[in-house]
């Protein structure tokens, strides 16, 4: 199904703005954004003339577009779409994971605050979607040891190429490197600490991933 606000996701990355500056201004809740970005819903009535306010978009236009009378994308007022200033926070959960009878879900403990600047220098990708972790065990020892804060892009659900990602196998979580032996269709989970072997996976569907590590907060003592 085709998304048609797939290019108000774009315009929003390439402006910086956040889905949490959008729900600030429209006074709308985030999921019911983050619902409209991945097409499950449009605007309502009383949210069309402070969406095209906020976005600077011709107001009749987008009213149109919105409604699905018109096709064609809105066009720019002349102005560019308000922003927040690089100095402003944006908080990210602090969480643990929670074991369900079918899959991991995570429980929110807290939240860490950084900048706007400061996290898209980390990613793109957008604040609701990364967690922060405490690490347990030293199997992954010089990159992450125990008790470091890791944090994870969530929206990753498929390991490709290089880098660290979360894993889940019968119901446990690892963090580790993932390589593939395409010909025999198996997998190798690699630690990064010698002292521990790999894990061979003769299944890599029954591999969940959870996300990516994006981040690691070293814990000194």
């Amino acid at each position: 199904m085709n998304n048609k606000w797939t290019w108000l996701r774009e315009y929003m990355q390439k402006n910086n703005i956040s889905q949490g500056d959008v729900a600030e201004a429209l006074k709308w809740q985030k999921t019911r954004i983050s619902e409209l970005l991945g097409g499950k819903r449009d605007f309502p009535v009383n949210k069309v003339f402070p969406a095209a306010k906020f976005f600077n978009l011709d107001l009749e236009e987008f009213t149109k577009y919105n409604s699905g009378l018109s096709k064609e994308i809105p066009s720019l007022d002349g102005r560019q779409p308000q922003q927040k200033e690089n100095g402003n926070l944006e908080p990210i959960d602090i969480v643990t994971p929670v074991e369900n009878s079918s899959n991991i879900t995570f429980h929110k403990i807290g939240q860490q605050l950084i900048t706007e600047s400061i996290l898209k220098k980390i990613t793109l990708s957008y604040p609701d979607n990364i967690k922060i972790l405490t690490a347990h065990g030293d199997s992954m020892m010089p990159t992450i040891n125990d008790n470091d804060l890791i944090w994870v892009d969530t929206s990753i659900k498929f390991a490709a190429g290089d880098g660290l990602y979360l894993f889940a196998i019968n119901q446990e979580l690892f963090i580790k490197r993932l390589q593939i032996d395409s010909f025999n269709q198996t997998a190798t989970l690699l630690s990064d600490n010698p002292l521990y072997p790999p894990i061979n996976i003769t299944k890599p569907t029954k591999i969940s991933t959870y996300g990516k590590v994006i981040a690691v907060t070293k814990i000194y003592r």
